[in-house]
């Protein structure tokens, strides 16, 4: 994810305090990786005699999100002026689980 790097002062005049300093561009801060790791486990469970198609199934489902629970950072303080510069300021959710069923007929 890039950043962008702002001395948090109206330099150029314009009424808005978003100048970045002179000679640096847009997008020059980069943010670290960014990895997630989703996993789902379903079982059916038939509940005819019949296994095909036509019968009714029965599904139950786990549902695993960030297994490996890394945070992952979202949102980054470019403003220079900031005694909080180039430190994570959110992120996203941590680790979750969800059982799931279904019927299907």
């Amino acid at each position: 994810m890039e950043l962008d790097r702002i001395t948090g002062r109206d330099d150029n005049h314009d009424g808005l305090a978003n100048d970045r300093p002179a000679g640096i561009g847009r997008n020059t801060l980069q943010a670290p990786g960014h990895s997630n790791l989703d996993l789902r486990w379903s079982r059916d469970f038939f509940l005819s005699e019949s296994k095909k198609d036509s019968g009714p199934v029965a599904t139950i489902g786990l549902d695993a999100f960030k297994v490996l629970n890394r945070v992952n950072y979202t949102s980054f303080v470019g403003n220079l002026s900031s005694p909080f510069f180039g430190q994570a300021v959110a992120a996203h959710a941590p680790r979750r689980l969800q059982l799931s069923f279904r019927l299907r007929f």
